[in-house]
């Protein structure tokens, strides 16, 4: 299972594996505890298993020891053996993990090929639609997806209006972009990096 992508920065850790490894490779060297056996029994897709296992054996080559995840309400994972706030992205081939600082952190992987133009209007704002309409980047409407989805997985809320609550703005050919968060709870911006990798975006907040 390789490593395809390796980042430490004072503010964060950001690791992305390629899945190449059957699920046997997984389940031979991942251990578990008994919550999470019995929550890994009631998986039955074998692409899921593997993604889920994945997470946990990415961790531990990272952190040192086995991870101990629970998960909010809304479904954020919360990383209880580390200080750091945890957010995982999986996509079939890929798998990524960001450890941050950050109490709004935030990842997300997505195909570039991923059709979403018959949902673009209801999670892009109007900004955004003209923005999109003279950018240089040819997966452009599948960035912002994948920005919003990270920022989306960075807050602690559901029923959130991705054109009306979730930003996107100031995205720039080095990697870099904005995103802005506001509901009735909370309001903040964040700094933004983005990659391509095999054929996949990788968006995360920083």
């Amino acid at each position: 299972m390789p490593v395809i992508y390796n980042e430490y920065e004072n503010t964060f850790r950001l690791a992305v594996w390629s899945l190449s490894e059957p699920l046997s490779f997984f389940e031979e060297r991942t251990q578990l505890s008994l919550s999470d056996k019995k929550y890994y029994q009631n998986i039955s897709n074998t692409s899921r298993k593997r993604e889920w296992l994945a997470v946990r054996l990415l961790l531990h080559d990272i952190l040192g020891f086995w991870p101990h995840i629970t998960y909010t309400e809304t479904g954020k994972p919360i990383l209880q053996n580390h200080s750091r706030h945890l957010s995982v992205s999986h996509a079939k081939s890929m798998v990524g993990i960001l450890l941050s600082t950050n109490p709004h952190a935030g990842i997300d992987i997505e195909p570039t090929n991923r059709n979403i133009e018959k949902i673009a209007k209801r999670f892009l704002s109007e900004q955004e639609l003209a923005d999109i309409e003279k950018s240089k980047f040819d997966y452009s409407r599948i960035l912002y997806w994948c920005a919003k989805e990270a920022i989306f997985k960075s807050v602690n809320e559901s029923n959130i209006q991705f054109s009306k609550q979730i930003f996107i703005s100031e995205v720039s050919e080095n990697g870099t972009m904005k995103g802005e968060f506001i509901s009735s709870k909370e309001q903040f911006e964040l700094d933004m990096n983005f990659i391509e990798l095999e054929n996949h975006l990788v968006v995360w907040t920083t």
